[in-house]
């Protein structure tokens, strides 16, 4: 059922419990998973329009690791979007603490391990080392983002927001569900429809069709050479890459050849080795699928049809990482039971 803006009610008890877990703080950091997407921008964005304006309380935004993808550069520079490298802000100056779009029992972020939280928001599958009452976890949502959407309109139900926040939830719940194809529930729908027509077209549009660096062309120049095929899977793994976001990218690109079911690229950004894993199958469990792939289950993490995870390097050679990356090869063709695949390029060679 929902209420006069077309926001889901239960959106009122999740800001009822923000109101108990942040109640009496005077300043909080807000923090990202690493290599922050869309989604966790913009619902941090949104929290910290939130805890302002209804319990007048000071926040940042902070992240590790690095924004690379055009889409997301574009995002923060257009609609002004006030997040800081963690390594800058200092700890001292803050009594309260929030994790978005991720959860504590994940390697993917930069907080350490016993650190009091007072509040997680996320969309993502709770992992089991993810306990404690200061935890809003909804998996039945495509976007952590949608979530802020309901309290926003739960807060004041006229809500008009900001243009820029308005467009950064829009263009959040969008990319996280691929124009609601991938993953979106009722829910998601509302909120988009509710948020939308608060946006900006011009600022979407420059967000949406942004300027492209020559790294980006070399990397998937790289990833098209080096994909293989064999029946409904395609493997890619492109190497070196400019920013650790370019590997979903990729992933998401090659899933859309036809016949194709499944796709999983890799690429290598400092002293780690970047894994997505895409699946047009509805309930694929990608998410557990990539778990079992990496060495440490903390390290992976996602959703039904997409997923990602991390691997340590260390001081491995290249020759190591090549060998590597051909064993992940076989262990993703044996999950489908694919003993001795004879991959194919996907462009063969002319002449």
């Amino acid at each position: 059922m929902a209420n006069a803006n077309g926001v889901a009610e239960n959106s009122t008890a999740n800001l009822n419990r923000i109101d108990e877990l942040v109640s009496g703080r005077r300043r909080s950091m807000l923090v990202l998973h690493n290599h922050p997407d869309p989604d966790a921008l913009a619902s941090a964005f949104a929290l910290r329009y939130l805890l302002k304006n209804r319990y007048e309380i000071e926040s940042d935004i902070a992240y590790d690791g690095i924004i690379g993808r055009a889409e997301n550069l574009a995002m923060v520079r257009e609609l002004n979007i006030p997040a800081r490298r963690i390594q800058s802000l200092k700890r001292s100056r803050y009594d309260g603490l929030v994790l978005i779009d991720t959860q504590p029992g994940a390697a993917n972020h930069p907080l350490q391990k016993g650190e009091k939280i007072d509040l997680v928001l996320d969309h993502h599958p709770r992992r089991r080392s993810s306990r404690g009452n200061a935890m809003i976890i909804e998996t039945q949502v495509g976007a952590t983002a949608t979530l802020l959407v309901e309290c926003l309109f739960a807060h004041d139900p006229a809500f008009a927001g900001p243009v820029d926040l308005a467009s950064a939830l829009a263009y959040a719940i969008r990319s996280e569900t691929q124009d609601l194809g991938r993953e979106a529930s009722a829910r998601d729908i509302r909120a988009y429809l509710a948020i939308y027509p608060h946006a900006s077209m011009r600022k979407l549009s420059r967000i949406i069709y942004p300027k492209l660096s020559t790294d980006y062309f070399i990397s998937l120049q790289t990833a098209l050479a080096r994909a293989r095929i064999y029946r409904q899977l395609i493997c890619a793994h492109i190497g070196p890459v400019h920013a650790p976001e370019i590997v979903a990218e990729v992933a998401d690109l090659l899933l859309r050849r036809r016949k194709t079911t499944w796709s999983l690229v890799t690429g290598r950004y400092q002293n780690s080795l970047y894994l997505s894993l895409r699946s047009s199958n509805l309930g694929a469990r990608a998410n557990r699928m990539i778990q079992s792939l990496v060495p440490h289950r903390e390290n992976a993490g996602g959703h039904d049809q997409f997923a990602g995870g991390r691997i340590d390097l260390d001081s491995h050679t290249d020759e190591q990482i090549e060998q590597l990356e051909n064993r992940l090869t076989l262990a993703f063709a044996k999950k489908f039971e694919y003993k001795n695949a004879e991959w194919k390029t996907l462009i063969p060679p002319r002449g």
